[in-house]
């Protein structure tokens, strides 16, 4: 396996900084740290997917923002990784199994 061994990784938009931060301590549900203000990277390895998950207050800023930055994830954890843009209350079964909703 890559160097993610498994684990799903958790990113947010820092709009200052025009990049994404990793988010640690992930003891609790993914879905409890989400903020409809703010757009999320989840990094699923096991699936090879990339989930941009996108709250329903987002500003248009930062979603230029994470569609320019979402691909640089991708290339750093697996190039062969899928994108899949999810907006907030229209999330797939798929994804909410990952973050726990």
């Amino acid at each position: 396996m890559n160097i993610l061994e498994g684990q799903i990784l958790l990113f947010e938009i820092d709009e200052e900084n025009e990049d994404f931060k990793e988010i640690k301590g992930k003891d609790e549900s993914i879905h409890t740290k989400f903020d409809p203000f703010s757009i999320f990277i989840i990094v699923d390895p096991l699936e090879k997917e990339i989930w941009l998950w996108i709250g329903e207050n987002a500003s248009i800023r930062k979603k230029f923002i994470a569609t320019q930055k979402a691909p640089s994830i991708r290339d750093r954890y697996g190039v062969d990784f899928k994108i899949v843009t999810v907006d907030e209350g229209n999330e797939p079964l798929g994804f909410k199994e990952i973050v726990g909703l």
